[in-house]
């Protein structure tokens, strides 16, 4: 029992650190940079001192944010210049997935709110009519469609932007529009 207890004690604190519980227990613990604080300003009497102290953990709060920019900042580089070179290629493997994916998306669709209220109308029907028990339609999960469907609405959104505004590339065969 022990062991379970402090399995999830070291879950909790082990989700609070890495951001992986929700946000009412993230929120009521103190980030390090408050922690920082509370203790200069507990252990250092000096006024000055406190004041230094203070700064330093400010300007080395400011030096990270400014790293974690930076770095956000290459790795958006980084994506966009995979983006246009896949853009650029000629490769119709590459070219198509969006496509294909968005067909996918919109055969599921179809099939929930189209094709398997019919069938389970019909099998329930069929069932009645013979006088068995037939097993519902398989649903699909639309959360998780909506997820896949919506991110490609928004890609191809930035797309059509693109070809409005006749950016080289956009067309097809790469003219302007």
């Amino acid at each position: 029992m022990a062991s379970g207890i402090g399995g999830a004690i070291g879950s909790i604190i082990g989700g609070a650190l890495t951001g992986g519980i929700g946000p009412a227990i993230g929120a009521a613990l103190p980030t390090i940079a408050d922690t920082a604080k509370v203790l200069v300003d507990r252990l250092v009497p000096d006024p000055n001192a406190k004041a230094a102290a203070q700064a330093e953990i400010e300007q080395a709060l400011t030096l990270r944010e400014t790293a974690l920019v930076n770095a956000t900042m290459e790795i958006a580089k980084a994506q966009s210049t995979v983006n246009l070179a896949e853009a650029q290629g000629n490769d119709r493997f590459s070219a198509r997935w969006r496509p294909s994916v968005g067909w996918i998306c919109a055969a599921g669709f179809g099939y929930q709110f189209v094709l398997a209220p019919v069938l389970t109308w019909a099998t329930n029907l069929a069932g009645v009519m013979i006088g068995a028990a037939i097993p519902p339609a398989p649903t699909l999960s639309i959360n998780d469609l909506m997820v896949v469907l919506t991110g490609i609405l928004g890609l191809g959104g930035l797309r059509t932007v693109e070809r409005v505004q006749g950016v080289p590339g956009a067309m097809p065969g790469g003219t302007k529009g």
